[in-house]
């Protein structure tokens, strides 16, 4: 009986040591806050353009609103906002080539960021320049809603 209660014990305690352990690796990278100038945000392409995650977050009439700009393998960069249209704002994380959603976990191929549907990032329309992604605020207002709840 003893065995059972310490066999019990140390399962309990490996899948409560996992669930810490995975939650702090899945955590957000921080956003950089970024402002509108003449209705626009203007983010340089030096910035982006090495295939990483970059996370940043405007304010559109007091709601933090995340989105994210990605080179993808074949280097475009897809401009998001940190949300899917399943799980909502939970945002997305980048773990080894790909992309993972933090509330489910699901494994986001990085050629498709930036298509709508399923567990993907929703697209954020922005314009790409010889030197910088531009993003109109009407844009990002446009999917302010997805944030309003958190």
């Amino acid at each position: 009986m003893g065995s059972v209660y310490t066999f019990s014990f140390l399962l309990i305690a490996m899948v409560t040591l996992e669930f810490v352990y995975t939650k702090n690796v899945s955590a957000l990278s921080p956003a950089t806050e970024v402002s509108f100038t003449n209705g626009e945000i203007k983010i340089p392409l030096s910035q982006v353009a090495d295939g990483d995650l970059h996370r940043y977050q405007a304010k559109e009439n007091g709601t933090p609103v995340r989105f994210w700009l990605y080179q993808k393998p074949d280097g475009k960069i897809a401009t998001v906002f940190d949300a899917c249209e399943i799980c909502g704002a939970v945002g997305f994380y980048k773990k080894g080539n790909g992309v993972i959603c933090k509330n489910c976990a699901a494994p986001i191929n990085p050629q498709s960021v930036g298509t709508a549907g399923g567990c993907n990032p929703v697209p954020l329309k922005a314009t790409q320049t010889a030197d910088a992604i531009i993003i109109q605020e009407a844009d990002i207002a446009g999917g302010s809603h997805m944030f309003a709840q958190q």
